[in-house]
């Protein structure tokens, strides 16, 4: 019992780590929330940190496995994931800087142009082409497995769990602060800030594409 519980702590830890770092997916998560409203940012999170869980529950089980997978994919993956975050930064940019050109009171959209399904999607599929999320986990993958000594079959799970929750707790609090900023700003203020993430998304899209390439 002992032994899952530290599992939990450490897969928290870890997930928590993984998630701090401010990268172009917690940017888009910001922006998501400040454009679109609270439960698309709540979405947004639970997508990310779902990805999260499924990646470090598959590292723990198939560790080998994967690790070979990215061996011949990895580069791939990361053009992929790179592409996919330079088009929502493009798209975000875009849709922002057409709402300069409406009155201020209607620059901002009272109605999402997109389902919470399609937010999950996107914010699934632009975390799982991330490599380095993989990477993360199987570096972590010996040292947790030495603590499951008693061959528990649920250790991965456990751990897992304990990924996603300090990983959502993370995202949650960025789509906070997104809901934070949606309620102090409007009009071409909102459609500025979302025009500056979309800049910030497409130049982090970039630099993962050359640091990939290189």
């Amino acid at each position: 019992m002992n032994g899952l519980l530290t599992l939990v702590a450490i897969g928290f830890a870890a997930g928590l780590a993984l998630a701090i770092p401010v990268g172009p997916m917690a940017i888009m998560l910001i922006n998501t929330t400040v454009a679109k409203g609270w439960r698309h940012g709540v979405v947004g999170a639970l997508a990310m940190a779902t990805v999260d869980g499924l990646y470090a529950v598959s590292v723990f089980y198939i560790g080998g496995a994967l690790a070979n997978w990215l061996k011949v994919w990895s580069l791939w993956l990361s053009l992929g994931g790179s592409a996919i975050l330079l088009y929502l930064g493009i798209a975000t940019l875009v849709k922002n800087l057409a709402l300069f050109k409406t009155r201020d009171e209607d620059a901002t959209p009272t109605k999402p142009e997109t389902s919470r399904r399609k937010t999950f999607a996107t914010f699934f599929a632009a975390t799982v082409v991330n490599p380095p999320t993989a990477l993360y986990f199987l570096a972590l993958a010996p040292s947790v497995s030495s603590i499951a000594t008693d061959g528990n079959a649920f250790a991965g799970v456990v751990f897992a769990i304990g990924v996603f929750v300090g990983s959502i707790v993370w995202q949650e609090s960025l789509a906070v602060a997104g809901l934070a900023l949606r309620s102090i700003t409007r009009g071409k203020l909102r459609a500025w800030i979302g025009a500056l993430g979309g800049i910030l998304i497409i130049a982090l899209a970039i630099t993962m594409a050359l640091r990939a390439l290189t």
